[in-house]
């Protein structure tokens, strides 16, 4: 079989641009090591021209080799620094490290010495959005659509960005625009399925949301049994399996004594810190973590795909709660957590558990992204901790933990050896409330019925809506919702005036009834 990889010798005869050449040529079928090898060979030939520090930019660039793109660019703007188009790249290059401040910072340079390209306006609008800068990335998504009225890059952006502004309807008004210029583009239908959720139309809604099988995910094809389809259950096994994350799993898992009355026997797929939780579920047979061989099944079912098949409205609850731990684990765990945050303080002093940061998921870029903006830094907490007569609980993981030692503030840590969700709801058991930012633990404990304060960011998950303090999802939940991105100052304020006023009429109540 014929190979492109070059043979040091040939190389050494090649030409700069000969040598950029073999580089694409080597991606373009599959090979980006090699690839990358012959690109350090080209540094060596490397013409002292800002085009060629452009052009071996550009390679790197569609190498995805985002620093060493960016170290070109960059030489390329000391010689030339008022070269918009090397603006342009570089600003992609940087979002591509994270850096958004010098990715907002390239791009606007772009917009500014050469305005009349749509393309910087629409890619500043993107980087802005990502950024939290909402308002402002509407702007430039405008900019670009009056010099572009059709450009569906800058349609979806606007859909986009009016979804993160809580105008979700409006936002429709753009995908729909969007999806006449590319009806299959699975982005653009993907960001109209969750607009369409957060407005409230969730018939359609969770027809369009089948579109994230178009680019971002892949159906499995290592269960022998055909995807369901909403075909009569009566006598039959279905295999409903984990998706996404841990929050939508314990959002959905509601949905299984549905599939269990239809005469269904329910086997749920989840991954290990979810398989003892789930097999309390009303309505499942069966929790396994990993399919043996020998299972076989009439069919299967992404969790999320569920809802679409069983036409699920707005007014849909479903039982409640759903979620549950045995009086043993809740006496064992919560009680000894309860006992440990009290101690020997009579009355009982008011319980709250904390959560303030989700999973950054290094691995995905936009997820981390968007993480950033979701969680905050417990120090940003502090002000609760005035609110008398009430004690907190950790029950945040991972590296965000550490933040408890680094604070001083007196928090007791009620993660210590939790092997699974099963062990975390079980200790909830022991906390009268839960404040969290919007992770699987706002889910677990709205599952749970426990009363939950989830704090979310301005550009609110769709399954929460544009506005409003309530959801349908979890009755026992409160939202408490920034005003503008990256406020959590008042958010805070307004938990701590609720706080004490709950407090008031906890002591009231500890007074009337004699405790």
């Amino acid at each position: 079989m014929t190979t492109l990889s070059p043979s040091p010798c040939l190389l050494t005869r090649r030409t700069f641009t000969e040598y950029l050449r073999v580089a694409v040529g080597l991606e373009e079928v599959g090979q980006r090591e090699s690839a990358i090898d012959v690109l350090r060979e080209a540094e060596t030939l490397l013409p002292e021209r800002p085009e060629s520090l452009f052009l071996l930019g550009g390679v790197y660039e569609r190498l995805q080799c985002w620093e060493k793109a960016s170290l070109f660019y960059g030489q390329a703007l000391e010689a030339r620094p008022h070269a918009a188009r090397v603006w342009h790249r570089l600003g992609i290059a940087l979002l591509h490290q994270d850096d958004l401040g010098g990715s907002i910072k390239a791009l606007d340079t772009a917009v500014q010495q050469d305005p009349a390209i749509p393309e910087y306006a629409t890619d500043l609008s993107m980087v802005l959005s990502r950024d939290g800068q909402f308002e402002a990335a509407l702007g430039f998504a405008q900019s670009a659509l009056k010099m572009q009225p059709d450009d569906g890059n800058a349609l979806n952006n606007a859909g986009h960005i009016l979804q993160c502004l809580n105008r979700s309807a409006e936002a429709l008004q753009f995908y729909d625009a969007a999806l006449q210029r590319s009806p299959d583009h699975p982005v653009i239908r993907f960001g109209r399925a969750t607009a369409l959720l957060k407005s409230g139309d969730f018939l359609l809604g969770w027809q369009e949301y089948e579109s994230r099988w178009l680019s971002s995910r892949t159906v499995r094809a290592d269960i022998d049994a055909p995807v369901w389809e909403g075909e009569s259950l009566k006598g039959c096994t279905i295999l409903v399996h984990h998706e996404q994350g841990y929050g939508d799993t314990l959002h959905f898992i509601r949905l299984m004594p549905i599939l269990a009355q239809r005469g269904a026997e329910v086997v749920v797929q989840v991954p290990v810190p979810l398989v003892r939780l789930m097999q309390r579920v009303a309505g499942v047979s069966r929790v396994v973590s990993v399919l043996d061989p020998a299972d076989c099944f009439d069919y299967h079912c992404p969790m999320m795909s569920l809802p679409v098949r069983l036409g699920l409205t707005a007014e849909f609850v479903g039982q409640f709660p759903y979620l549950s731990v045995s009086e043993e684990d809740m006496t064992t765990q919560g009680g000894k957590l309860s006992a440990q945050v009290q101690g020997s303080c009579q009355p009982p002093d008011f319980i709250v558990g904390l959560v303030w940061s989700g999973d950054p998921r290094p691995h995905d870029l936009r997820a981390t992204q968007t993480d950033r903006r979701r969680s905050m830094s417990l120090e940003t907490l502090r002000p609760l901790f005035s609110v008398k007569g009430v004690r907190f609980v950790s029950f945040q993981m991972g590296a965000a933990r550490h933040q408890v030692a680094e604070t001083g503030l007196p928090l007791v840590d009620g993660t210590e050896n939790i092997l699974d969700f099963a062990d975390t709801a079980a200790r909830l058991s022991a906390v009268d409330l839960l404040i969290t930012v919007d992770t699987s633990m706002a889910h677990l404990a709205g599952g749970l019925g426990k009363p939950v304060w989830m704090l979310s960011r301005s550009d609110a998950c769709w399954r929460w809506g544009d506005a409003g303090t309530q959801t349908a999802w979890y009755p026992d939940m409160r939202i408490f919702r920034q005003p503008v991105a990256g406020d959590w100052g008042s958010v805070v304020d307004d938990v701590r005036l609720t706080l004490v006023q709950l407090m008031d009429l906890y002591r009231g109540y500890q007074h009337e009834s004699g405790e």
